[in-house]
């Protein structure tokens, strides 16, 4: 007998549950109502782009390029080209119109140029360098932002203060 009593227990919580989840208007009713979900996301409808650079020297000749875009990029690869050496970053995302290269000076020793290229879907930002041997770098993506830091092959090292045992 409580075996009965608990299934129909539990069959009771179970049907008023599912009936406080249902609506109570009428299909008829809901078809005026807005959408409570946006039509485009913030920031999602902005085509991809730079925004501004910065190049950042360090004390030991490292470099920092700080480059600021529009928007969250789909995706960040690189490669590294000599004859001249450059820092090739192709960035992926919907760009607003292709566009011919264009050349703005760094105002630095080391990275001489920034080159920027837009094509459907990809830009291309180029860290023109001022050196016969390729550096060591790393490229970091921040959600808007892209961190490029360049050690030069000729920067002084620091000996070590003490040694490991």
């Amino acid at each position: 007998m409580t075996v009965r009593r608990c299934i129909s227990v539990a069959g009771g919580i179970a049907l008023a549950m599912l009936s406080g989840c249902s609506s109570h208007k009428p299909a008829a009713d809901l078809r005026g109502e807005e959408s409570v979900l946006p039509t485009s996301l913030p920031g999602m409808s902005i085509p991809l782009d730079v925004r501004e650079f910065e190049v950042v020297p360090a004390d030991n000749g490292s470099r920092g390029v700080f480059v600021k875009l529009s928007r969250l990029p789909s995706g960040v690869t690189h490669h590294l080209e000599s004859g001249p050496t450059r820092i090739v970053l192709d960035i992926t995302g919907p760009t607003g119109t292709e566009s011919a290269e264009e050349v703005f000076p760094a105002n630095d020793t080391l990275v001489t140029h920034v080159i920027i290229s837009r094509q459907m879907g990809s830009m291309q930002v180029v860290l023109d360098l001022d050196t016969a041997e390729a550096p060591t770098y790393d490229v970091l993506p921040m959600a808007d932002w892209i961190l490029v830091r360049i050690k030069p092959a000729d920067a002084p090292r620091k000996p070590w203060t003490q040694r490991a045992s």
